[in-house]
């Protein structure tokens, strides 16, 4: 079972969108998201998946951005009206809304990847997550190297 307090969401996870538009959530993590998920647009063309408290934490900060600059208003755009609270149904399946759907280029009946990432899921078109990890091995070295960077 995964801590609320402490989550650690980790691995790549392969799934096939059925015919009604779901994923079926990696099955050690439905117990996270049995308050509901909130799913909206990632940064990179796929789908990031919060429970409720992570959710909470990630749109106080979101919010907290000065309304002054465009970028912040283009940013809380982003991440506010593409936001969906859904829940998962009995067998873990989650509806992904046709919006976000196509946002992250993913399609009926195809296969998807759910991508751990800390404290948050990334939902990813499978061709879309091969050209992204492709970039990351290329770029492991200066990736590493330039981490402490961002702080």
């Amino acid at each position: 079972m995964v801590n609320q307090g402490s989550l650690s969401f980790f691995g790549e996870h392969e799934y096939k969108v059925d015919i009604q538009g779901r994923i079926s959530m990696p099955a050690r993590y439905r117990d996270a998201f049995r308050g509901g998920l909130i799913l909206t647009r990632g940064h990179d063309r796929c789908i990031a998946a919060y429970t409720p408290n992570q959710w909470e934490v990630w749109a106080n900060r979101v919010a907290s951005y000065p309304l002054n600059r465009q970028k912040n208003r283009r940013y809380r755009r982003m991440t506010f009206a593409g936001a969906y609270t859904l829940q998962s149904d009995r067998q873990g399946r989650v509806p992904l809304p046709s919006t976000l759907r196509n946002y992250a280029r993913i399609n009926i009946n195809e296969d998807v990847v759910v991508a751990g990432m800390g404290d948050f899921l990334e939902i990813w078109a499978k061709e879309e997550w091969m050209n992204e990890s492709a970039l990351l091995e290329q770029e492991a070295q200066y990736i590493a190297e330039t981490a402490e960077d961002n702080r």
